[in-house]
């Protein structure tokens, strides 16, 4: 996948999930269990996390050296416990701050030479799929949590 499709595709797939959410009250993103066992706030905190570890991988692989992911040795663990430590941020924090990880990881991808890609054979896949399709796949959660449970609750009230 080309440079520019990725950014396109990373750009649209945090769209659509600001989209998702734009409309929620915040009582309803701050309530537990509504997307498994974590809140949407939750969702958010955890995607700009995994945004956070796409940065800090690229920044690795950028001089040369396939990242190191031992320091995940337990995915649900790691998960958990990175999501509880910021269970106390503001709502408007988590909101703010997803945005911009993501934009600086897509600035960080755009900056590097289109002849560095081709000669280590691409947009390293991880990176797309932390800044793509895991993006787009907790939106689909939110979606049918919107879809079910909240927007029929709305529309009862």
């Amino acid at each position: 996948m080309l440079v520019t499709e990725v950014v396109e595709k990373a750009r649209k797939s945090l769209e659509k999930l600001q989209n998702a959410i734009e409309d929620i009250d915040p009582q309803t993103i701050a309530m537990p269990s509504t997307i498994s066992k974590w809140s949407i706030k939750d969702v958010l905190n955890h995607i700009t996390i995994w945004e956070e570890e796409a940065a800090k991988a690229f920044e690795i692989w950028k001089v040369g050296i396939e990242p190191d992911w031992s320091h995940i040795a337990e995915l649900d663990e790691f998960n958990n416990k990175t999501v509880a430590a910021r269970r106390k941020m503001p709502l408007a924090k988590i909101r703010s701050q997803l945005p911009m990880v993501h934009n600086g990881v897509l600035e960080n991808i755009k900056s590097v030479p289109d002849e560095e890609y081709i000669k280590r054979g691409g947009v390293p896949r991880w990176l797309i799929i932390l800044i793509t399709t895991h993006v787009d796949g907790h939106t689909k959660r939110i979606l049918e949590f919107k879809g079910t449970r909240y927007m029929a609750g709305k529309e009862s009230a």
